[in-house]
Parts: C-alpha cells; sequence; structure tokens
C-alpha cells in the first residue's frame, strides 16, 4: 500500500512539475550529493515474554546520490533522488546489555524531496527541505562480542523519509553547491524467526554536500 502512494505521489508530482515547467519556461537541474552519515542506529522489539529490546548502533559511514529536479516560483524546487548509503555497526544493547557487534547496514533509496530556498538579500541563502520515499535496506552482522560467525543477513523494503537545513553557495549563473545537515529515517524488517513478531526503524544524520547544475 504505501509503496502504491510514494509511486503515484512521485509520478504525480513529476507529471505536475514537467507540464507546469512547459508552460512558463522554468529550469531544471541536476547535480551530485556526498553524505557523511553519523550516529545512525537500528532499534528493534521482538514480542517474546518478556518482551527483547536491541539497539543496534552505526560507526561513521557514507554515501552519494544522484538526482534531478525542478526550479518552482516562490524559491521551491522538487527533484528526484536516488541515495545510496553504506555504515558499519560498532556495539549495541541487548534489553540494556552492551556489547560489541561486527557488520554492516547499507541501503539504496529513490526519494522525492522538497525545498524552499529563503528570498534573502545575500548571495548565500539558507533552504529547508523534506521528503519521502520507498528504501531498500540490508543488515549483515559477522560477530557479537568475542564471538565470530559467517555474516547473517537480512534485507527488504520500506517507507523512508527524511528532513534538511542548509545554505546554498553560487558557483556561477549556472551552477552552485549546498551543504546541509540531513535526518534520515526508515521502517526495516527484523526477520526473528517463525512464530515470533519483530519491528524496527532505522535513523541516521548525514552532512550532505551537492553540486548541481543547470540543464
Amino acid at each position: 500500500m504505501r509503496l502504491n502512494t510514494i509511486t503515484t505521489l512521485a509520478l504525480l508530482c513529476c507529471s505536475t512539475a514537467t507540464a507546469f515547467a512547459q508552460d512558463t519556461d522554468i529550469k531544471w537541474y541536476a547535480g551530485l550529493r556526498g553524505s557523511l552519515a553519523f550516529e545512525g542506529s537500528i532499534n528493534a522489539k521482538a514480542n517474546l515474554t518478556p518482551p527483547v529490546s536491541t539497539k543496534a548502533n552505526f560507526d561513521v559511514g557514507g554515501g552519494v546520490s544522484a538526482f534531478w529536479g525542478i526550479d518552482l516560483p516562490g524559491g521551491f524546487d522538487v527533484e528526484l533522488e536516488t541515495m545510496y548509503r553504506y555504515l558499519p555497526l560498532s556495539d549495541g544493547t541487548v534489553n540494556g546489555t552492551s556489547t560489541k557487534i561486527g557488520g554492516y547496514g547499507q541501503m539504496f533509496a529513490p526519494m522525492v524531496n522538497a525545498y524552499w530556498t529563503a528570498p534573502v538579500d545575500f548571495p548565500v541563502k539558507p533552504y529547508i527541505g523534506a521528503g519521502a520515499g520507498y528504501a531498500w535496506n540490508e543488515v549483515g552482522i559477522n560477530s557479537i562480542g568475542a564471538s565470530s560467525f559467517q555474516t547473517l543477513h537480512d534485507d527488504n523494503w520500506r517507507f523512508a523519509y527524511n528532513a534538511m537545513v542548509g545554505i546554498v553557495i553560487p558557483e556561477s549563473e549556472t551552477a552552485r553547491y549546498t551543504i546541509g545537515y540531513r535526518w534520515l529515517h526508515e521502517d526495516i524488517g527484523i526477520n526473528c524467526g517463525s512464530g515470533v513478531t519483530c519491528s524496527g526503524n532505522l535513523n541516521s544524520h548525514s552532512i550532505d554536500i551537492s553540486f548541481m547544475l543547470d540543464l
């Protein structure tokens, strides 16, 4: 249901933007974005008796994105982003007990984002943004504490959304940079075996640097 909703919204957004651009000669742009991701974590709960709560923390990781967008009136932009992110696992807690965890988490997400840039009378301008998408995530674990084992994988597709804030720095009349902060949330599926219901979510923060060029 969520996949159908996101797909419908993306198609509606793109078709509306395209029609509007054709009528008003508004500019398209494209760009690349690099991310330094930090303070990521997975929170999971298992419906057992008693319940089991687990938190896995990520070390510093990174990511890259390609995006295509359109400038709209009033300082608004709408873009389609394809994002990849990788984060190594560092440690975690199970019902309050801490332990080292080895492994990784990675995700790929097509996102539809909207931005508003403040019309200040200054070359460097602040912006805010938000977006949603449908993301693939994979978690691989190969050690817990002092015990190492063959990597255990779990992957799935789930709903994701993010919020951004930053600044736009002009490079020329047709090119610009952005530097910003992004908070990213994704629902994730946890495979806990037959007869056990589990749920989880992944949250991470990042500093993003983008370069975009008018087409």
